[in-house]
C-alpha cells in the first residue's frame, strides 16, 4: 500500500467514525427528545382532555340555565293564563247570579234551596230573614210559608241595602249566607272548585 492508498484509508476511517459518532449522537439526542416530548405531549392531552370536559360542563350548565330560565317563564306565562281564565270565570259567575236573581222561576228555587239547607242546621225559632230591599212581599209570603211548613217558628225580615241578590238566614249567632257575597265568599275555594271542574272536563 502506497502512500497515497493508506491516506485514504484513514481518512475513511476518520469518516465512518465520524458518522458512527454522528448516528449516536443522532440517536441519543432523539431518544433525549422522546423523553421529554412524551411526558409533554400526555400532559398536553390530559390539559386539552380537561378544557374539553371544563367546556362541555360549562355548556351544560349554561344550557341548564337556560332550560330553568324557559320552564320558569312558561310557569309564569301559565300562570298569567291561568289568573286571566279566573278572573273571566269569575266575572261570568257573578253575572250568572245577577241574572240567576233577576229570574223569578231561578230565585225561587235559589231561596228554597238554601232554605232547605237553613232548616238542616239552624234552630228552628226566632228567625231572621234579611234580603234586598227590592224584593217582593209576595216572594217573602211564600218563603215564610215555605219556612213554617218546615217547622221554623217567628220570622222576621230584614231588607238590607247592601245585598243586591240572595237571603241570609239567621238564629241566634248562627247564619248561613246565600247571598252572592256569601256564596262567592271563599275566592280560594270557589277558584279550586272552578279548576276542578275544568281540569275533569278537560280529561
Amino acid at each position: 500500500m502506497n502512500h497515497e492508498q493508506a491516506a485514504a484509508a484513514l481518512l475513511q476511517l476518520v469518516a465512518e467514525n465520524r458518522e458512527a459518532k454522528c448516528r449516536a449522537l443522532h440517536e441519543r439526542a432523539a431518544a433525549e427528545a422522546r423523553a421529554i416530548l412524551e411526558p409533554a405531549h400526555a400532559q398536553a392531552r390530559k390539559r386539552v382532555r380537561t378544557a374539553l370536559e371544563e367546556a362541555r360542563r360549562r355548556g351544560e350548565e349554561r344550557l341548564a340555565r337556560a332550560q330553568a330560565r324557559h320552564r320558569g317563564r312558561e310557569r309564569l306565562a301559565a300562570q298569567r293564563r291561568l289568573k286571566a281564565s279566573l278572573e273571566l270565570a269569575w266575572r261570568e259567575l257573578e253575572g250568572l247570579l245577577a241574572r240567576a236573581w233577576q229570574d223569578r222561576a231561578e230565585r225561587r228555587r235559589w231561596v228554597e234551596a238554601y232554605a232547605e239547607r237553613a232548616v238542616a242546621v239552624l234552630a228552628r225559632e226566632d228567625w231572621q230573614v234579611v234580603h234586598p230591599v227590592a224584593w217582593q212581599e209576595a216572594e217573602r209570603d211564600e218563603l215564610r210559608q215555605f219556612l213554617v211548613t218546615r217547622g221554623v217558628a217567628r220570622i222576621d225580615f230584614t231588607p238590607d241595602s247592601g245585598i243586591s241578590a240572595g237571603v241570609k238566614f239567621r238564629s241566634g249567632n248562627s247564619v248561613l249566607d246565600a247571598t252572592t257575597g256569601g256564596l262567592l265568599g271563599d275566592r280560594t275555594g270557589v277558584e279550586g272548585r272552578l279548576l276542578f271542574h275544568a281540569e275533569g272536563s278537560a280529561s
